[in-house]
This record gives structure tokens, sequence and C-alpha cells, in this order.
């Protein structure tokens, strides 16, 4: 490629030259030969990056995500599940991404008083319709005190910057990118005892050779950082380096890297502290009030160097006999509405000094609540307070509120859901003044992929056709399946959309029109099928393009060569599926299959080669279990093309010494997986150790050679298979006259290496009398074999 390039490079320079140089003075020609040859130079670089750089973009895919990152689609208000009550509510972001269905306008910033919460999901609350999340419920708390007590004259502001799975890291840098910082008064972080392997985990934040917080990746902002940011080979380049430097094998969990990250947490924080302090803020750091939180905190942190408000404390004041688990969703780890109400008046007791408000006394807050809460009732009842409390935090018993209060109240914290449903139906007729993809039973569907849109038009409208669950089907085939566990119709490969009220569906009258519209995922579909049941069977269908072909064309080639990287390396182990390791990934392999293959569940037990790695996720038995289709911290791809399937998953930064895998049928059949299969990927250990005893008389021998060699006893059979690694080793040690017992388990720890089977089992520190060990058939106690020396 580097021959290429000089060659394209050496060509327009030397015929310039040829044209020009004749023509120099013959006493100048030496320096115009020495100028002419740099250019010569330059242009043979330049010629040879851009060779490379196209090679790079043709033939590796390695680069691509880090390079060019996935742009955000635009989207209006998504629905999301209640986690209880399974009933849909909306979810919007303001213009500064803030999960709150009201905006801020550059006015409402120069003027008022204005208090910011960041935090994760406890923070943003997307699990509740964003009325009961407590940021909105302390806005109203702060802003509706009685007549004559004192308040700022343009109001109090809450801005929740809360986002679901965000660190200490990225909220940090959400703080400094907020433009209007400086309007600030006060500045909370909501802390929760994950926020320190969060930290770790991001990479956002180290600590320099002095001790100070260094920013690991920078925010891209001179031209020339931005145009060598989108170069693939830049990022080749710094693979190389770090490779050669040996800095790829870093274990970042290791003891010293948890303490490290402690101190960085610290740092962080401190450094933050230091900034809104500078910006005329206040900085707080609230502790959840969940048991471990506090006392970890204060264990790795000193907390005289903050402002701390343990939540605990105000939670076990106000509530007698409090609980954690109480004050959570009952299927999901979340505040409940109470949990988020009682935080909203924790917080309104712990601003009222610094604000220089009136001590409100309980009953009038109970009042403000009851007022708040009262005005997104419906006629039903309660809407969303099917999970509130008892008394005394219960609200108070019905009466009367004014109509217009309410609908004040309604206005304001649902402002963006109006504007949100105007935009949404200026967008389907913006979609509707084009041709219809089909036309057929009285139906005109409109497709737009630029919104991810599907209308259907009908007239004349009829009760039937306004409930369309149950008639039309909507049958989408995703050239990429990443994110889809289970496919609805396995002998096909396609997504079966339904049309439910409330999820991804809305129908109304318009005029003698029936308008109905389902919003499709962000997956790239390469088409879509859609019909209508009758009585008697379907009535009608038909496919057509939806996704641009050259967005198909793209998509397809770029996982055609991820297929082939991972078929170009040798398979880690060989079950139902062909599985590979590859640049920190896991892939599944297999050809031919169906797209029942991608529907079960696939799981994954790691085994860290230092226990320390994972301290916050080993199970009992030293393993980190993990649901690759429930698998939040890494992203994961499955796909099916030309008859193959592939499913891949980043593996966490911690070195995995020993993987088991393997496929349930389905999220709920877990009586008994597919397949399994466990495979190690760090052998090297163990093939020392077989060199050191392969020319050594075996301590003692039985099925297998037992040597005993300085600290360990190591186990060695040659020829093996996967058959030899089903029973259990047993270890018995004996010294002093008693007897210590400890046992390994020979299918997680060894490995299988050129043939032969080797375990390593470290010793204890002591003198021994006598070794007693061998092997027991699974689950009994009659061993297969056993030898005492």
């Amino acid at each position: 490629m580097a021959r290429l390039g000089s060659i394209i490079g050496l060509f327009i320079p030397t015929a310039i030259r040829r044209a020009i140089v004749p023509n120099v003075p013959r006493r100048t020609r030496p320096l115009t030969r020495l100028a002419w040859n740099g250019l010569l130079v330059v242009f043979s670089l330049m010629a040879g990056l851009v060779v490379c750089e196209a090679a790079l973009r043709l033939a590796d895919t390695r680069y691509e995500q880090i390079a060019e990152p996935p742009v955000r689609q635009y989207r209006w208000a998504n629905d999301h599940p209640h986690p209880d009550a399974r009933t849909a509510h909306k979810v919007l972001y303001n213009r500064y991404d803030n999960r709150q269905h009201r905006d801020f306008s550059e006015r409402d910033l120069r003027a008022g008083v204005h208090i910011a919460f960041f935090g994760d999901s406890f923070t943003e609350g997307r699990e509740l319709p964003v009325q009961y999340t407590f940021p909105e419920v302390l806005d109203h708390l702060l802003n509706a005190g009685a007549e004559g007590e004192r308040r700022p004259a343009a109001g109090i502001h809450v801005h929740n910057f809360g986002v679901y799975g965000a660190g200490p890291g990225s909220q940090y840098l959400r703080y400094r990118g907020f433009a209007h910082k400086e309007r600030l008064r006060h500045v909370f972080y909501i802390h929760w005892r994950n926020d320190f392997p969060d930290l770790r985990h991001s990479g956002l934040y180290a600590l320099g050779p002095t001790g100070e917080l260094v920013r690991q990746m920078h925010r891209q902002i001179s031209v020339w950082v931005r145009f060598l940011s989108g170069l693939r080979l830049t990022y080749l380049a710094l693979d190389v380096y770090h490779r050669l430097a040996g800095t790829d094998d870093v274990r970042s969990d290791s003891p010293q890297a948890v303490l490290d990250g402690d101190l960085v947490f610290e740092a962080l924080f401190s450094r933050w502290r230091d900034e809104a302090e500078a910006n005329g803020s206040t900085f707080h750091i609230v502790l959840l009030p969940e048991p471990e939180t506090a006392a970890q905190f204060r264990q790795k942190v000193r907390p005289e160097l903050f402002d701390v408000f343990d939540l605990r404390d105000c939670f076990e004041e106000v509530i007698p006999g409090y609980v954690w688990d109480e004050w959570l969703f009952q299927t999901d780890r979340h505040w409940h509405e109470g949990g988020q109400m009682v935080a909203a008046h924790c917080l309104y007791r712990f601003l009222e000094n610094p604000l220089g408000l009136e001590p409100a006394s309980d009953e009038a807050l109970a009042r403000r609540r009851y007022v708040y809460y009262r005005a997104f009732a419906d006629d039903d009842g309660w809407q969303g307070h099917r999970f509130m409390p008892s008394a005394p935090w219960a609200v108070p018993p019905p009466g009367p509120v004014d109509a217009a209060e309410a609908a004040r109240i309604r206005a304001k914290y649902l402002a963006l859901e109006t504007d949100s449903d105007g935009q949404r139906h200026r967008i389907i007729s913006e979609v509707r003044q084009g041709e219809p993809v089909v036309r057929r039973g009285g139906w005109a569907v409109y497709a737009s992929p630029r919104h991810r849109l599907i209308v259907y038009v009908k007239s004349p409208c009829d009760e039937d056709t306004i409930n369309p669950n149950g008639r039309l089907f909507l049958h989408a085939f995703p050239v990429n399946l990443g994110g889809i566990a289970t496919l609805r119709e396995h002998e096909e490969g396609f997504l079966q959309i339904g049309f439910y009220k409330g999820s991804n569906t809305a129908s109304w009258r318009d005029g003698d029109d029936c308008v109905v519209t389902q919003s499709v995922r962000e997956f790239v579909f390469a088409k879509l099928r859609t019909g209508e049941y009758g009585e008697s069977g379907v009535l009608w269908e038909a496919e057509f393009p939806f996704d641009p072909a050259e967005q198909v064309a793209a998509v397809t080639a770029a996982y055609r060569r991820d297929y082939k990287a991972f078929t170009n390396t040798a398979p880690k182990a060989r079950s139902h599926w062909n599985i590979h390791v590859l640049d920190g990934r896991l892939a599944f392999l297999k050809a031919p299959c169906d797209a029942g293959d991608l529907g079960g569940s696939f799981f994954l037990r790691l085994f860290p080669a230092h226990p320390g790695d994972a301290a916050d996720e080993l199970t009992p038995d030293g393993f980190v279990r993990r649901e690759a289709a429930f698998w939040t911290t890494a992203p994961f791809v499955a796909l099916r093309i030309d008859g193959r399937c592939l499913f891949s998953t980043r593996l966490p930064k911690w070195r995995v010494v020993t993987i088991s895998a393997g496929q349930w049928a389905s999220q709920r059949e877990r009586e008994a997986p597919l397949w399994k299969t466990t495979f190690h990927l760090d052998v090297e250990r163990h093939r020392r150790a077989w060199a050191a005893v392969r020319s050594k008389a075996p301590t003692a021998r039985d099925f297998f050679d037992v040597h005993r060699r300085d600290a360990d006893i190591v186990y060695v059979r040659e020829p093996c298979d996967g058959r030899d690694t089903v029973a259990r080793f047993f270890l018995h040690l004996f010294a002093g006259g008693s007897r210590t017992s400890s046992h390994f388990d020979f299918e997680e720890r060894g490995v299988i290496a050129d043939g032969r089977c080797v375990a390593v089992v470290p010793l204890p520190e002591q003198d021994l009398d006598r070794i007693y060990t061998g092997q027991f058939i699974a689950g009994q106690g009659t061993s297969v074999w056993d030898v005492e020396f």
C-alpha cells in the first residue's frame, strides 16, 4: 500500500517538475530540486495515507464505531411501561436533554433561583410519569407557598439532569457542558453505591503522576483533532502503540485499580465542588436511603470534604420502621411513587434554610402535595397512585381543589406533551402528502423511514377500523437483529409489531378518515409486510421496501465483514455454535441457521483471573453471571444474513480465565439449556506448569498423573477430552494430626490445552502429612478414582 501511495504521489510532482525545472536558471536549480524533492515526499506521504485509510475502511471495521459514532435520530415522545401497573406513560426530553415535560427558556434561566439535580436512573425516574418524579414534586412544593410566604419573585426552578445508567464522570461532563451553570444556585449529585465501579469502568478520568485528576478522553474541539478523530488510521496507530507498550493488558479492576478508583472519585467531586463554588453555586452530595450506600461512601471517601445529605436519616425520622425495599417497585429496584414523594419532602426540608424560606408545617406540606397530585387525577381516581404509601404519607382526604389551579399545574409540568402531540400530527400530515406505498382493502399506507413511521388511512371510518388491534398486522424484516431477544415468527425471521394503544400505536378520526400510526423501532429494515385480518383469514397483505437500498447494503456489508473477521480466527469451543474471541468480543457463529437459532436467551458465566477484578459482581461460586440478552453495560449484536447467524457481545475489561456459555430456549423456559459449553482463555499458566513437570515422574498416578510441585498440585492427563472434565476433583489435606479439606472444580478451573488436560491447585502454606485426592462423579459422592501420597 505504501509503495502504491509513493507511485501515485510521485507522478504528479514529477510531471510538474519536468515542465518547470528546465526553465529555472542553472544557478538556482539545486534549491529548486531540493524544494521539489520535499514536495515529492509530502505528496507521497499524503497519497499513501489516503490509500491506507481507504483500505482500512474497506477491509476492517474494528475502528468504525470509534471514528464514526452513530448519530441520534429525532423521535417524539416514547411510551414507557410502569414497572408494576404496566400502564404506559410518555417520556420526553427538553432542549437541554433533561427528562422534564416542560422547557426552560432563556428568560427563565436569567431570572429566579435555579436548583439542579445530577445522577443516574434514581434521578431521571423514567419508570414513572414525569409528574411523580421527585424533582417535579419538589419544584411544586418550593413554588406553592401560602399567601404571604417569602418566595423569589421569579420563582424557583428545579432542573433534572439525571441520565439512566450514567456514572459520576459523565454527569460531571453534563454539568461542565451546561451553558448556564453559573445560574445554578444549588447543585446536587444523587449518589448510589454503584457509582464507584461505574467511574472505574468508564475510564473517563484517572489520577496523574502527582495525584491530580486527568481527563483521559478529551472532548474534541480543535479542527485538526476533529479531523484526526474521524480517521481509522488514528485509532490503528493508537492500537499499535498500546500493544507495543504492553498497555492493552492493564487490569483496570485490580485491587490497586479499585483503590485508585476511590481516589479518582474523591478527586472528581472535589473538582466539581470547586468549579460549582467558583460559579457561585453550593455543591451537595445526596446519599440514597439504602443501607449500604452511606457506609460505603464514608469508608471510601472523606465525607468532611463535602456537604453530604444522607436521605436515610430523613426517611427514618419521618417513616416509622423505615425499610428500603418497601419503597421500591415490586418488579423493579427503583423508587415507586411513594419513595419519590418522600424524597421530595426531605429535600424540601433540606432547602428551607439555604433558600430563606419560612418553615412549613407538615400539614401545610401535605396540603400542597394534595393539590399537586389531585391535579393529575383522572375520572377513575388517583392516576398513578395505586402504589402510594399509607398514612401519614398518603395525601389528605379529598377536598375542594380549584379547577383552574389544577389546569395551571398540568399545563406547567406537562407543557411539552401538548407540543409533542402537535408536532406528531404535523409530521403525520407531512407523511400523508407523499405517495402511498400500498393501496389495498380501502387502506392507503404511507411509510417514512426518516421518521420511523407507518401511517394507515381509510375512508369511510367505522368503529372496528379505529381500533386496529387484532385486525392490522405489521411484520418487519430487520437486517441487524441487535437488541431483539426473541423473534415472534421463527421460520421467517421477522419482528411482529402489534397495534396496541399506549405503546407505539395511535388511532383517531380525522373527519371521514380513520388514521392509524405505527412507530417502528430503530433497526434497519430491508422490507415490511402489512395486511389486515378478517373473520375468514387474511383479507389482504402486501410487502414494500422500507429503508433505502444503499443503507441496507451498507449494514449488510459491514456485518458480513464482521462475520468474516471472526471466522478467520480458530474457535475457542464448538457446540451448537462455534464460539470465537477477537479483540475483546465474544461471538457465537452458526451456518446454516434460521431465525429460530437467535430466538433464545444466551447466558455467560465468566471467571476472572483475579477475584478482586470483579469483586462487586462475583457470585458465591466465584463467577460473574450475565444474560447476554439483557447485558446493558455493553452492546451486543445478533444477525442472520445469507443463512448465517452471528451473536456477539463485548467481554468485560478485566481478564477472563474461564467462560461457560449456553442458551436457554426462551426467557421463561429455564429448566434445561438448549446447549452449554465451558472453555478457557488463559492457558499459559497451565502450560508452564505442565512444562515444569513433563520430564519428572509423577508423585502419584491413577487416572491422572498427580505432581507435587512447590506450592501447587498439578494434574495432567494426556490425551484427554471433555468427558474427563465432567467429574469433580476433590482434595483432602492432612496436617499435624488434624484434617482440613478443600475441593477443586476441574470443569470450571482446569484447561484443555494442546490435547491434554491440566489443572493447577495452590496448596496452603503449612506442613502437610499426607494428601488424598481424586474425582467424584458429578452430583454423587462416588469417586471415579482416588490416590493418597
